[in-house]
């Protein structure tokens, strides 16, 4: 991605910001990038989306695989006030340092059925935890599209896993979706 095309889209986002409930997805994606040089890039990219969410004083929501670890230490440079790392499938001290720093974490309907997943939901605080789908992937039933209906079955694992009621999950992911986004 040229320079001159990641300022075209920041732009796009400057022209329309008062549409904007949040900056992102952004972040490091380190799963196919194994040089340097990409990582180098892709890591002064993620900076111009945390200086714009900064500025405008909006949420970033942060798209860290295999780069979650690098993406905090980066924030720690440039501190946030709200930061959500979508899809989150780092380890579990990450996880805890994100959540410290006042960050929360959002998971997928993989945590039907993908065991880190699970084992990260029992040990993180419900306080610090958002729903998603990531549709059109990451279907909780083999073989279907992924749809936004399905977070759902995210709310339902969850509260099996923390066994508490599907209320309670939904209550407290809502609650803290309206924080972060002050809707």
């Amino acid at each position: 991605m040229g320079d001159e095309l990641i300022e075209t889209i920041i732009k796009e986002i400057e022209d329309n910001i008062e549409k904007a409930v949040g900056v992102g997805e952004t972040g490091l994606d380190f799963h196919h990038t194994k040089d340097l040089e990409g990582r180098r890039r892709q890591e002064k990219i993620f900076k111009l989306f945390i200086e714009l969410a900064s500025e405008y004083e909006l949420p970033l929501i942060i798209h860290a695989r295999d780069g979650e670890k690098q993406a905090f230490k980066i924030l720690k440079e440039h501190p946030l006030e709200d930061v959500i790392f979508h899809c989150y499938s780092g380890s579990l001290n990450t996880a805890k340092n994100i959540i410290e720093e006042g960050y929360y974490l959002s998971f997928s309907t993989m945590i039907c059925f993908i065991d880190h997943h699970q084992r990260l939901i029992k040990d993180l605080p419900l306080q610090s935890i958002l729903t998603e789908t990531d549709s059109p992937y990451l279907s909780p039933f083999k073989g279907k599209r992924n749809e936004p209906l399905f977070v759902e079955e995210a709310v339902k694992k969850i509260a099996q896993l923390k066994n508490t009621s599907i209320q309670e999950v939904d209550r407290t992911t809502e609650k803290n979706a309206k924080k972060i986004f002050k809707i």
